[in-house]
């Protein structure tokens, strides 16, 4: 059993660099207005070198999406010594942006690579967006892992997104398939129902393993419930498990995901949807950093609700990502 560790929340934001400024902080500005929490949340003192700032031109309220990424740069302008990027990407394009990244990172790199001072507020980027960018820092450039600060939102019983507009696999994310093993597919289940049975159809695995966040945040079984019942096409299939996993604490996904791959053996290709909380990618991406021949599926959406707008901003945690 997979034990999750007390949430750590953040009041006040202090740098990683006791000795001076950190190297990097990296953030993404959305019409949510948590993307601005962990900013406002910074101390007297904080500074970083650089700061980047992904926006996303799709935003379903390009208008307020705006007014949040000039709010971040006047805040962010007095915290970064030496400069802030602005990065400019389509919702379902994250190879774009992180090309955009690769141009610019010849001059806001950390000085040292090896002992690098790196925050990134993961609180509004896309899933996709968010294993490809740590794909980039901890994979191809050798970073280490980044602190990860996450800000969640108020819970509210709406879907978030409607439709399927195309399946994919997560690039850089492809596995290592033998055509003579049948398919195990994992899912992590949440509100988005719909694009998690759309890849559950198009995998069509001998076994599912289908994680719900339990415990709920806060202890809400609202929340719980809720997630069964609008996956319940899902969950009455007789190939389908049930499982536990924590909500805010990507090592205990991690952990939960090493347990399943433990039992099943190397006589599957596993393939895992990430379709839960962000914090819960991060676990995916820890887990796939010891597992690469596991492949990641992602169902892109036709549109997002106004549900996301009715959210308000939760607590800002600090990941736990080691033992």
């Amino acid at each position: 059993m997979t034990i999750e560790r007390p949430r750590v929340e953040i009041d006040h934001l202090t740098r990683i660099n006791e000795y001076g400024p950190d190297d990097l902080f990296i953030c993404c500005a959305s019409f949510e207005q948590r993307c601005l929490s962990s900013v406002l949340k910074m101390s007297a003192n904080y500074r970083t070198n650089y700061s980047i700032i992904f926006v996303i031109e799709d935003s379903p309220d390009k208008k307020q999406a705006d007014t949040n990424l000039n709010r971040l740069k006047g805040m962010l302008g007095t915290r970064s010594s030496k400069g802030i990027f602005v990065i400019s990407c389509g919702r379902d394009s994250p190879s774009e942006g992180i090309g955009q990244l690769k141009k610019i990172w010849g001059q806001c790199r950390p000085k040292d690579s090896e002992s690098s001072f790196i925050t990134i507020d993961i609180s509004s980027f896309t899933k996709i967006y968010l294993l490809q960018l740590l794909h980039y820092l901890v994979v191809e450039l050798k970073l280490g892992l980044p602190r990860i600060l996450h800000t969640t939102q108020t819970y509210l019983p709406n879907k978030l997104t409607t439709g399927v507009a195309q399946i994919t696999t997560v690039p850089s994310f492809f596995g290592s398939f033998n055509v003579e093993r049948e398919k195990v597919l994992i899912l992590f289940l949440g509100f988005e129902a719909e694009r998690a049975l759309t890849v559950w159809k198009h995998v069509s695995p001998v076994k599912t393993i289908a994680l719900i966040t339990n415990p709920p945040r806060s202890e809400n079984l609202n929340y719980l419930k809720y997630a069964e019942k609008n996956n319940a096409c899902l969950l009455s299939q007789p190939s389908v498990e049930v499982r536990d996993v924590p909500a805010d604490d990507p090592y205990a996904v991690k952990k939960v995901l090493e347990e399943i791959c433990d039992e099943l053996g190397d006589s599957y290709n596993i393939i895992a949807g990430p379709f839960g909380t962000k914090p819960q990618v991060v676990g995916l991406f820890l887990f796939w950093l010891e597992y690469p021949k596991v492949q990641v599926a992602y169902s892109h959406p036709t549109e997002y609700t106004r549900s996301y707008l009715m959210r308000k901003p939760g607590p800002t945690l600090l990941l736990p990502l080691n033992p």
